[in-house]
Parts: structure tokens; C-alpha cells; sequence
């Protein structure tokens, strides 16, 4: 069976110097049709990575299931639904090298195999363990995906003469509703947005629909170099929000290198610096 670590054991320093270059537009770019049928009966996932048999060395999945985790790094069952502990977690925790933070609402988060009636539902053909998020009748439930930590990870093998970002992300949305979104922020604020309307309007789809394919569907969404995300926020205002193969790219762009004479200037600011804060002591 292909692990997790594969994808991360492949993508050496070399690779990361090799990554694609990101485009120059000035604005993310949305598809709702790109998946491909998963291997592993998930349903959909990323044309560019399958839970089984791989796929690019840098891109990165997170499928919910125990067997695709870190070996020495089980994954976190924090938010698994009580009688799956065996078989779904969230793989990309609990101090992985490139770990991925994952927070919010343990009573509003879950993890599972199959139907939990009037409160969620597996995405279309996904007998496979997959995340939801119910609000309980009140309020708005929220789940958040901090990958800083695998950016800093892989930006200290890249050298300081490289800027790595995450670039792509991809994600089997389930049974899409009206009151879910996706949000996406860098250092804090906020990229884009894509909302459950924006998508049943591209495809016609209707909200809340288990079976139909305009309304599961696997969205990818790439982003400049410039637009990168450290963080992805999932949000329901109702019952549920479904979701699995939650696929992440990343891009890299070598940096100017300063002229002898600007380095000089900045190590002499440097050293002013460290005087000044000297003497405010």
C-alpha cells in the first residue's frame, strides 16, 4: 500500500529547487471538474495524487484514514467518531515532520466511515473514512488546517534562496450545501473564498443532494505564487459539511540575489540594529 511517507520521502531538497513555477496571474483559479475516480473507493480525488498509487512528489494528501499515515506518526483520532478509532484519523498530525495543525470544536468535528443520519452523509461513492463538520442547530462550525509548520519544514531545505508556498488545493466536496464555505488565508489574511452557491450555480447542482454529481464534486483551485495559503478554514453554518482527499501542491520561485553592495547595507542595518536595541537596555 502507497503511505503518506512516500509522498513526503520524495520530495528532497532537489525536487523542491525543481518545483514548478507559478503563473502570474493575479487571481486563483477555480475547477469543479478535474478529479478522477480514487483507488482506494474514496470517490473522487486529485488528478495529481491517488491514495494508493501516488502520483507527483509534491503534492500531499490528507484521506482521513489510519492506513494512510506516517509510519512512527499515528495519526490524531481527536475528532473520530466513537467506533472508528481503528480505521480513520486525521494522518497528518501528531508530530510528523511536516505535521499539519489541525483545530477546532471536537463536538462539531468529525471523522467516520458511512451514513450518520440528519447529521452527515459520505460524499458521493466514498465507502472510505472522510471529515465532516455539523453546527448542532446554532451558530457556524468551523475547522482549520494550518500547514505552516510543512512550510517551514521544506523552506529550510530549500535554502534561503527559494520562496515555497502552497499553491494548489484540491478536495472531494460532499452532498454541497448552500451554508458551506471554504476559506483560505496567508500570514492571517484572507486570499479567497469559495462558498457552497458559487459552486451549485456553476453546476447546476442541488444543495444538500448525497448522490447527484453536480453536487459532489472534486474542486481544485490553483493559486499564483504571489496568492499562496498557509491555511485552510472549512465552515458550516448547518448539517453538515462533508469532505475527503484533501490534496495540497506546492511551488517554489528562487528569489533575487542582492548585490554585493545591498548586502553590505543590510548586514550594516543589522549590526545598527543590535546596537539600538542595546541600548534601550
Amino acid at each position: 500500500m502507497n503511505k503518506f511517507s512516500k509522498f513526503t520521502k520524495a520530495l528532497s531538497l532537489s525536487a523542491i529547487i525543481g518545483l514548478s513555477f507559478a503563473g502570474a496571474s493575479n487571481a486563483a483559479t477555480i475547477n469543479f471538474n478535474n478529479g478522477v475516480a480514487a483507488s482506494d473507493g474514496s470517490g473522487l480525488t486529485s488528478q495529481y495524487i491517488d491514495p494508493i498509487n501516488g502520483g507527483l512528489p509534491d503534492y500531499f494528501i490528507e484521506t482521513f484514514d489510519q492506513d494512510t499515515g506516517v509510519p512512527g506518526f499515528p495519526g490524531s483520532t481527536a475528532y473520530t467518531d466513537a467506533g472508528f478509532e481503528d480505521d480513520c484519523a486525521v494522518n497528518s498530525v501528531n508530530g510528523s515532520p511536516i505535521g499539519i495543525s489541525v483545530s477546532g470544536n471536537a463536538s462539531e468535528i468529525g471523522v467516520r466511515q458511512g451514513l450518520l443520519p440528519t447529521e452527515a452523509a459520505p460524499p458521493a461513492n466514498d465507502t472510505t473514512c472522510f471529515g465532516y463538520l455539523t453546527n448542532n442547530d446554532s451558530g457556524t462550525a468551523s475547522v482549520e488546517f494550518d500547514y505552516t509548520n510543512l512550510l517551514d519544514f521544506y523552506s529550510n531545505l530549500a535554502g534561503s534562496g527559494v520562496q515555497l508556498g502552497i499553491t494548489y488545493l484540491g478536495f472531494y466536496w460532499g452532498s454541497v450545501d448552500t451554508f458551506n464555505d471554504f476559506e483560505f488565508y496567508s500570514g492571517g489574511s484572507l486570499v479567497t473564498t469559495i462558498t457552497g452557491p458559487d459552486l451549485l450555480n456553476q453546476l447546476n447542482g442541488d444543495s444538500g443532494d448525497q448522490n447527484d454529481p453536480a453536487s459532489n464534486t472534486y474542486v481544485e483551485i490553483e493559486f499564483s505564487i504571489a496568492e499562496q495559503f498557509d491555511t485552510l478554514v472549512i465552515n458550516t453554518s448547518g448539517v453538515a459539511g462533508e469532505f475527503d482527499n484533501i490534496v495540497i501542491g506546492l511551488s517554489s520561485r528562487e528569489l533575487p540575489v542582492p548585490a554585493p553592495t545591498g548586502l553590505a547595507l543590510f548586514a550594516f542595518g543589522l549590526v545598527a540594529l543590535g546596537l539600538r536595541s542595546r541600548l534601550k537596555k
